[in-house]
C-alpha cells in the first residue's frame, strides 16, 4: 500500500493550474510528477514483495535465466516466434500476481509505441520491396527526388509487415521481460546479484545508494513544495519565483552533499572498510534450479521453433 503521508501530497498537488499562471504549471507538473515517481517506487516494491512465482526465485538464477531468455529474443527472426515469446512474457506475469493491463501500459506508453512509430515506413515498398498486400496510392508514374527513389505505386509489402512485426516484437518482448526482472526483484538484492557478473563491488554499492537518495531527495522536493504551498495565499512576480526555485535548488544541493557526509561517517562507525557485505548470499533452492533448466529449454525450444518456420 501507498504510505499515508505520499497520498497527502499526492491529493495537496491539487488541480491543475487555470489558466493564466502559466509560470506555475511547470512547477506543478514537476511535483506531480515527482511524487507519482515516488508512488511508483513504493507500487513496484509492493509487487516485489508478493507471493508469485517470479517473487519466489533466488535473484541471481533470475537474473541469468532472464538474460539468457533476452539473448534469445534477440535472435528469433520470425515474427511468430517473437510474439510467441511475447505470450510467454504475459504467462509470466500472471503467475507473479502482476497486473497484466499495468504491464502492458508500462511497455506500450513507453519505448514500444515509439519503436512501433519508427517501424512504420519499414512497411512501405519504398524502404522494403516485396509482395504487395495493398497499394495505397497511385503516383502514375515512378520519380526521382535526390537519392530517393519513388516507385510508380506505393504499397505495403508483406515483407515490409514481417520487418516491422518482428522489429516491434523484440522490443516489446525484451523491454517486458527487464520490467518483469525489476517489478519481482527487490532493488538492492538485484544489485547483489551483479556480482554474479563480476561486477566490481564499488559499482554495485554506487547503484543502490544513488537508488535511495533519489528516492530521499524527490521526497524532500515534494515536501519543500508542500510547506510552500500550505504558506502562499497569492505567487509573486516571474522573477521572485525564479529566486525562490533557485534557492530550493541550492538548498538541495547542500542537504545532499550533508547527508553524503554524515551518511560515510556512519558507515565508517559501524566497520565498513570499503567492500560492502552480501546480505543474501547465492542459495539455490529446487525452484530455483528448476527456472533454470526451463529457461535453458524454453530458449532451446524458441530457437527450433524460429528455425523450423523460417525453414519450413
Amino acid at each position: 500500500m501507498i504510505p499515508a503521508w505520499l497520498a497527502d501530497r499526492a491529493a495537496a498537488a491539487g488541480p491543475p493550474v487555470p489558466a493564466g499562471t502559466g509560470k506555475q504549471a511547470f512547477l506543478e507538473k514537476t511535483i506531480r510528477a515527482c511524487s507519482t515517481l515516488l508512488a511508483e517506487t513504493f507500487i513496484n516494491g509492493d509487487m516485489a514483495d508478493r507471493a508469485g512465482f517470479l517473487q519466489r526465485l533466488d535473484p541471481h538464477c533470475k537474473l541469468l535465466g532472464f538474460l539468457a531468455l533476452i539473448v534469445t529474443v534477440s535472435l528469433l527472426r520470425s515474427p511468430w516466434a517473437i510474439w510467441g515469446a511475447y505470450l510467454l512474457t504475459i504467462l509470466l506475469a500472471k503467475t507473479s500476481r502482476l497486473s497484466v493491463v499495468f504491464l502492458m501500459k508500462r511497455v506500450w506508453l513507453s519505448i514500444a509505441l515509439f519503436a512501433a512509430a519508427l517501424a512504420v515506413p519499414s512497411l512501405f515498398n519504398v524502404v522494403t520491396p516485396g509482395e504487395p498486400l495493398w497499394v495505397l496510392m497511385d503516383l502514375g508514374k515512378a520519380r526521382v527526388i535526390g537519392p530517393f527513389h519513388l516507385p510508380a505505386e506505393l504499397i505495403i509489402t508483406r515483407q515490409g509487415v514481417l520487418v516491422a512485426a518482428v522489429f516491434v516484437g523484440r522490443v516489446a518482448t525484451s523491454l517486458t521481460l527487464a520490467l518483469l526482472l525489476t517489478l519481482t526483484t527487490n532493488w538492492a538484492r538485484l544489485m547483489e546479484a551483479l556480482q554474479v557478473f563480476k561486477v566490481p563491488q564499488s559499482v554495485i554499492l554506487t547503484l543502490t545508494m544513488t537508488y535511495r537518495y533519489l528516492i530521499l531527495l524527490v521526497r524532500s522536493v515534494a515536501e519543500l513544495h508542500l510547506a510552500r504551498k500550505s504558506r502562499t495565499l497569492r505567487y509573486r512576480g516571474t522573477r521572485e519565483e525564479q529566486r525562490w526555485a533557485a534557492s530550493r535548488i541550492g538548498f538541495l544541493f547542500g542537504k545532499a552533499f550533508r547527508l553524503s557526509q554524515q551518511l560515510h561517517l556512519a558507515m565508517l562507525a559501524r566497520g565498513f572498510s570499503g567492500e560492502p557485505r552480501r546480505l543474501h548470499p547465492l542459495r539455490a533452492k529446487g525452484r530455483d534450479v528448476g527456472w533454470m533448466l526451463l529457461s535453458i529449454m524454453l530458449c532451446l525450444t524458441g530457437v527450433f521453433i524460429d528455425r523450423r518456420l523460417l525453414h519450413g
